[in-house]
């Protein structure tokens, strides 16, 4: 996250989202960024609620690519499985070149 209002935006979208609040950790290398960045175990039956998580989940691909997450498991691993929200970042990490 390049500033402190990214990291609210992106906590804030995090509370809502996940019903939960976050802290904010700060990296070794000093970058700031919300815990709890991606829920992919939610299921909700309403097409829009469901949109709206799965854009939260693309806003936080670019923190999961800071902190290490795509170094740790590649987007084509995301992808396995039977989560449909692990699915989703994969796939679009991977449409993003993650």
């Amino acid at each position: 996250m390049s500033s402190s209002n990214e990291v609210a935006s992106l906590a804030s979208s995090n509370s809502k989202t996940l019903g939960a609040s976050f802290p904010v950790i700060t990296l070794p290398s000093g970058i700031k960024v919300p815990t709890g960045t991606v829920d992919s175990n939610k299921t909700k039956e309403d097409e829009e609620e469901l949109k709206g998580l799965a854009e939260q989940m693309k806003a936080a691909l670019p923190v999961l690519k800071k902190v290490g997450m795509f170094d740790l498991f590649t987007p084509d691993e995301w992808v396995q499985g039977k989560s449909p929200g692990r699915k989703l970042v994969g796939e679009e990490a991977k449409k993003l070149e993650l």
